[in-house]
């Protein structure tokens, strides 16, 4: 009998497919049953195709006309008949804005702030703008050359939408106080006349206002916090064909919607979208069954939905503005404590672990503990800050917590006069160890030019590697602060209810991408596409727009302008500024944005062992016109960031030292850099593996950052 051959030893190096393909994938921390996830795109990267990661495409940031306090409510492409040119109409604040050859300007001021509109054709065959105003005024309809309508009577709609020839609007009923009620004009009547409107029919409950009215099969559809209503013809009712949602409503329920003609999608206030075809609802969000959504991960709270070709796009929430419903979105996110932000967080009013709230009107002398008025959810309790003045002696707020924080929402009770009303911006500072240090920041409280005049965040866009924890007054332990003061004295009354903040976190290379930690904690929106029935949820992530802001409006439109080679772009309008997206389907690109970083999930490479990276093997093609391509990783979330800088041309192949790191666990990024401004290709990755040595021993104990310390990069 021969005798047995000798067990081979298994080799210590396991081969692993970092990158095979980021298609139909939506940002997560961690894998979770698809090895296509991916985590977050801080612009620059295209994942939208099979098999490959493609540089991404162009950004166009353009200014709006005048300064807007609120996100754009509506917008739309509009062509007169005798018109040469198209030009995107979009209306924000009490202005009717165009935008043409890639310059904004001003067409129509309104007689009060927007609340809702769209175009409609009552028979005479010409489309004139109809914009409703709430609580605030009479709708208002336009032709597109800016004379208005005579109004008779007293027609008050805070949403309308034009559906199948009839004109459909929100309405208070009769002794009611909310915009719970639909009425119409049929085709052919002008909405200007209050008697060719129907009676008003009251939609689901009497205590909540309609978010949204749509189309579907050409039929109206209402969207309420509590449901989606269908107009039954056989039982003459408003059917509510998601009455789950009636026993967790939202407020922002249904705010972000667009319809597909057969199909609406439609935004829930929690995140993600359903699709309804006027029979059945299906779910469809970005973080589906095979996510696993993380820390880092980009929200899935829509903003803003819109179309672009087959695919549908969608804006990711950041600080919530004012967007309409009973005059205010901010009302309704009041009256439940809506999410403005997924990453914003209550810390509570603990004395040790809670937030912070201090005020001196004295220069340090002596100081006012607001901390549980801050910080315990009751609109009744308040800080005081009236007639806080910069002159001596000076008086400040300061706001801590026991980690760094990214950004703060202050949320005023909008039923009382609590907002500052006086013409003044904010300063803000962080404490080294030994001083006050300027910090920058953006400010989403700013109303008409007054800070604090509404309720927003207050985002801290400096990235301070010296941050310190320190003690104000009685504190009984170190919080990271911020110390805030007007320019000028505020209004005689100035009382926030509430504080929360968004933990900090840190950039990847705070050289080349300083501000991508700003994105890591969620206060850039990010610009989605996806597709209905795709696996996974069917959305990929096109990046962040690299900038503070809240999109309140998508659409397709030739905006115009210097860059890109496609005359119609994907148009995300914000409140700070417009972002046009030059997207294509070719591989040919002359212009590309400058530089991209991907953040990929966290995964074990080999199971509980500990391993190291030892070699890494990038393949794609059409390199040339980059600059740098770089590879970042790192074992545990605790650690920091190395990296590899990769050659010129691949296929890229690097070897690491047997010195490197060893955990568990292993993240990676990817990141370019190029100032190619002749017509390339554009590169592409079509794979990414590594080699990792198994060691010997027990698993190890991932390495975990402190709360009380700076998160690192």
């Amino acid at each position: 009998m021969p005798p047995k051959p000798e067990k081979q030893p298994e080799s210590s190096i396991r081969t692993v497919p970092l990158f095979e393909s980021a298609h139909e994938g939506y940002g997560d921390e961690r894998y979770a049953g698809s090895q296509y996830r991916y985590s977050r795109v801080f612009r620059g990267w295209d994942t939208r195709y099979a098999g490959e990661l493609r540089v991404g495409d162009a950004l166009t940031t353009i200014a709006h006309a005048s300064t807007i306090n609120r996100p754009p409510i509506w917008a739309a492409e509009w062509r007169a008949t005798n018109a040469r040119y198209p030009v995107l109409v979009y209306i924000a604040d009490a202005i009717v804005f165009q935008l043409q050859f890639g310059v904004s300007t001003s067409r129509i001021t309104l007689g009060q702030v927007a609340t809702g509109a769209c175009f409609h054709d009552n028979g005479s065959g010409i489309q004139r703008l109809v914009v409703a105003e709430g609580d605030n005024g009479n709708i208002q309809i336009f032709d597109i050359a800016g004379s208005a309508d005579t109004i008779t009577g007293t027609v008050q709609r805070d949403k309308v939408a034009s559906i199948s020839g009839a004109l459909y609007g929100s309405a208070i009923p009769a002794s009611a106080v909310r915009w719970n009620g639909v009425t119409f004009v049929p085709y052919g009547s002008s909405p200007a006349l209050a008697a060719n409107w129907s009676s008003v029919t009251r939609v689901g409950w009497a205590t909540t206002d309609i978010n949204n009215i749509a189309g579907v099969r050409g039929v109206p559809c209402v969207l309420k916090p509590e449901g989606i209503f269908l107009y039954n013809r056989n039982l003459d009712l408003w059917e509510n064909m998601m009455p789950t949602w009636e026993a967790d409503p939202n407020p922002d329920n249904g705010r972000a919607c667009v319809s597909l003609g057969p199909n609406l999608v439609i935004g829930r206030g929690s995140g993600g979208c359903v699709i309804f075809d006027g029979y059945s609802i299906k779910e469809f969000s970005p973080f589906g069954p095979r996510a696993a959504p993380g820390f880092d991960t980009t929200s899935q709270v829509f903003s803003a939905l819109g179309i672009y070709r087959d695919w549908i796009a969608g804006a990711t929430s950041v600080s919530r503005g004012y967007v309409g419903g009973s005059g205010s979105k901010e009302e309704h996110g009041l009256a439940g404590f809506a999410t403005y932000n997924s990453k914003l967080i209550n810390i509570g009013t603990h004395a040790t672990e809670g937030l912070r709230s201090w005020k001196t009107l004295d220069n340090e002398s002596t100081f006012t503990d607001y901390s549980t008025n801050s910080g315990d959810q009751d609109l009744t309790t308040q800080a005081t800050w009236d007639a806080l003045s910069p002159t001596a002696p000076q008086d400040f707020v300061y706001i801590g917590a026991r980690f760094p924080f990214r950004a703060m929402l202050v949320e005023f009770d909008v039923g009382g006069a609590q907002v500052n009303t006086t013409v003044a911006t904010l300063s803000a500072w962080y404490w080294d160890g030994s001083a006050w240090q300027t910090m920058a920041l953006t400010d989403f409280t700013l109303l008409s030019g007054a800070t604090l005049g509404q309720s927003g965040l207050i985002v801290f866009t400096g990235n301070p590697t010296d941050w310190a924890a320190r003690a104000i007054s009685t504190d009984t332990g170190t919080s990271f602060y911020i110390r805030l003061q007007p320019s000028t004295a505020l209004s005689a009354t100035v009382r926030p209810a509430n504080i929360r903040v968004i933990p900090w976190r840190p950039a990847i290379d705070t050289t080349n991408f300083a501000s991508e930690g700003q994105d890591r904690s969620g206060v850039y929106p990010h610009a989605c596409m996806g597709r209905p029935g795709a696996a996974g949820g069917g959305w990929h992530d096109l990046g962040s727009v690299n900038a503070v802001d809240e999109i309140g409006a998508i659409t397709v439109a030739p905006v115009g302008g210097a860059t890109g080679s496609d005359p119609r772009k994907l148009v995300l309008l914000g409140r700070s500024n417009i972002y046009a997206y030059h997207l294509t389907e070719q591989s040919m690109w002359p212009w590309l944005q400058s530089a991209g970083l991907i953040e990929y999930s966290i995964f074990d490479p080999a199971g509980d062992k500990l391993v190291k990276l030892r070699e890494v093997r990038l393949f794609g093609h059409d390199f040339d016109g980059l600059t740098t391509l770089t590879m970042y990783y790192r074992n545990d979330t605790g650690e920091r960031w190395s990296k590899i800088d990769f050659g010129a041309r691949p296929p890229f192949v690097h070897k690491l030292s047997a010195s490197e790191p060893f955990g568990t666990q292993f993240q990676w990024a990817l990141a370019y850099t190029m100032t190619q401004t002749e017509p390339i290709r554009r590169p592409v990755v079509i794979r990414i593996e590594a080699d990792f040595e198994v060691m010997d021993g027990p698993p190890s104990i991932a390495f975990q950052t402190a709360l009380s310390t700076i998160p690192r990069g």
